[in-house]
């Protein structure tokens, strides 16, 4: 079966402007974090415009119109993503335009990195193409669900499907990723030393996983969960409180505002100033939703039960 291009695949779904965000079965909780629908309309020949918070992997797939679009990493050039397109975990943040159409999503989770994918989740860091599924018919099982929709429940049942068939065996590891997942998004968890102490693991079986299936190093998985949690925190407070919303790790504001710098490629007040309804829609409903605004922070399922 051959992909088209994203304006020849049929679609069903009504044309309203709207975004949806579904949980995931309990059996595939460990290994994706959830589906979203993207619906968006016209805007007099303006390109929408939004951005993707650093986070995990996630499979991105235009579906029909999405005509012009193109993302870009903070510190890269503008690149058009494939169809199915396989965003790898980022540590910068990504900008989005695109006209009007319809985008589905589904976050990938560490456990389901492995499961799904060939090639270790260093080496797609930072990077956007064409997903390297273990499964050698999962993009053409893609394509024939995702050009026949016919209604929003639609989107989830067809990931819930194929995300099950394309599953390889599980992971002699899955465990102790699981154990990963949880210190790394516990705010008293601030130093890779804390995480070894924690998860009872030597440096190098650390570096080893998260080289395997997170994609950076524990020091940068660390600082990215504690900048979001920041990010988010000054998000929801007036600016003359953002210096005692931040996360209680940092030394300074001034601290807080070199990782801004790393991830965002700006300052935090500049970028909570861009004009982004989508993203702003995007986070409270995913909050909502699945729990967390972003899925850098959410915690695995085991961890989540015992709360």
């Amino acid at each position: 079966m051959t992909a088209t291009s994203p304006v020849d695949w049929p679609c069903g779904l009504p044309r309203d402007e709207r975004l949806v965000m579904w949980t995931v079965p309990e059996d595939l909780q460990p290994y994706v974090s959830g589906y979203s629908l993207y619906v968006v309309g016209e805007t007099g020949g303006e390109p929408h415009r939004g951005a993707f918070e650093p986070a995990g992997p996630s499979l991105r797939i235009s579906i029909q119109g999405g005509a012009g679009w193109r993302v870009r990493f903070a510190s890269g050039d503008w690149l058009v993503p494939p169809q199915v397109a396989l965003f790898g975990p980022n540590s910068e943040i990504i900008w989005s335009e695109s006209g009007p159409g319809y985008l589905v999503g589904v976050g990938i989770r560490p456990r389901g990195w492995r499961r799904l994918f060939r090639d270790t989740a260093k080496d797609w860091a930072d990077r956007i193409g064409s997903p390297p599924f273990v499964h050698p018919d999962a993009i053409d099982r893609l394509t024939e669900r995702f050009s026949a929709l016919g209604s929003d429940e639609d989107v989830a049942s067809a990931f819930t499907d194929v995300l099950r068939e394309s599953l390889s065996p599980r992971d002699e590891d899955e465990q102790t990723v699981a154990s990963i997942e949880a210190a790394l998004v516990d705010p008293a968890i601030t130093t890779v030393a804390e995480l070894t102490e924690r998860t009872a693991l030597g440096v190098r079986t650390l570096q080893r996983l998260s080289d395997r299936v997170f994609g950076f190093s524990p020091k940068v998985l660390l600082r990215r969960a504690r900048f979001l949690r920041s990010l988010h925190a000054i998000r929801a407070a007036p600016p003359r409180a953002w210096g005692t919303a931040i996360d209680p790790s940092y030394t300074d504001y001034s601290h807080f505002i070199r990782d801004a710098q790393y991830f965002l490629g700006m300052s935090p007040q500049a970028f909570l100033e861009h004009d982004m309804p989508l993203l702003r829609r995007s986070l409270l409903l995913r909050e909502t939703v699945l729990g967390t605004p972003a899925q850098a922070l959410d915690p695995p399922p085991e961890a989540a039960e015992a709360r």
